[in-house]
């Protein structure tokens, strides 16, 4: 479902050198991994990049600097400016181009956030590349169709959280909106879905233990409905992709269910298959 593409005027390239001397972020020793914020010293890069292709010092079609660059312009290792350029492809502001490097495709109020799935790793690295904020926590008894589909008895009470997640900027738009129903088995759970830093399955193995050994993906088109548009920013009626994440215990149990609903124009689902 990608968005239509708006024919724009395309600025020349910024060279790199030119881009550096305008942004005027001082060498930070890679000792300094946080900032005050306990924000990672990757982020801030980001932050700065991105901060700097709004303003316009990376153009659509200009070329960001190469790792090395960055290293010698922020003071940081290989390894942060890696983690730096990824958090931009995920947000859909660069992509890299063979023989090129890394170009920009689009500014901060276009972007789309992409995410590249090839293990349940990849899950994990989605939850910290990005921020859910829980909204409600609560329980819901399970209908007739739930119970069928969780495998569990009409009228159980299911522990029940909805949220809004978006990319790690301040100013980033929703992604999605999250819907989390987890296994009264995980009661004691509920404090810490406000605040976790991780993904819902990694803190279940690491809470209570429980191995999560299969998990089932579910993807369709729908339309947004009011509730969601309300707390997307977008339109009701607007496409937008559903996916839906089962997560089985060691024992074939259901423990958690996430459905995340994406607005199209936000999100893009990368999947590389081998043979």
């Amino acid at each position: 479902m990608n968005a239509a593409v708006r024919p724009r005027k395309q600025n020349p390239p910024a060279t790199a050198a030119k881009a550096a001397k305008a942004i005027k972020t001082p060498a930070v020793a890679e000792t300094a991994a946080e900032d005050a914020g306990g924000q990672p010293r990757y982020q801030q890069v980001a932050r700065e990049l991105k901060r700097a292709i709004a303003e316009g010092v990376y153009p659509v079609g200009a070329r960001l600097p190469t790792e090395l660059e960055l290293c010698e312009q922020f003071g940081i290792s290989r390894f942060t400016a890696r983690g730096a350029v990824r958090l931009l492809s995920q947000a859909g502001l660069v992509t890299r181009r063979q023989r090129v490097g890394t170009v920009v495709t689009s500014t901060p109020d276009e972007a789309r956030y992409t995410h590249d799935a090839t293990s349940a790793s990849d899950l994990f690295q989605y939850a910290q590349d990005t921020e859910l904020r829980v909204m409600y926590v609560g329980r819901i008894g399970l209908s007739q169709a739930q119970a069928r589909d969780f495998g569990d008895a009409p009228g159980t009470e299911w522990i029940y959280a909805v949220g809004v997640r978006r990319a790690a900027h301040a100013d980033a738009r929703p992604i999605c909106v999250t819907r989390l129903f987890l296994n009264p088995l995980l009661d004691g759970i509920q404090p810490r879905l406000r605040d976790s830093k991780v993904a819902i399955y990694a803190l279940i193995e690491r809470e209570f233990k429980r191995s999560i050994e299969r998990i089932e993906q579910q993807i369709s088109g729908v339309v947004l409905d009011a509730d969601d548009a309300a707390n997307l920013g977008a339109e009701a009626g607007a496409p937008a992709l559903r996916i839906v994440r089962r997560y089985y215990g060691d024992d074939g149990r259901l423990l958690e269910l996430a459905e995340n609903v994406h607005p199209s124009d936000r999100f893009t689902y990368r999947m590389e298959l081998r043979k």
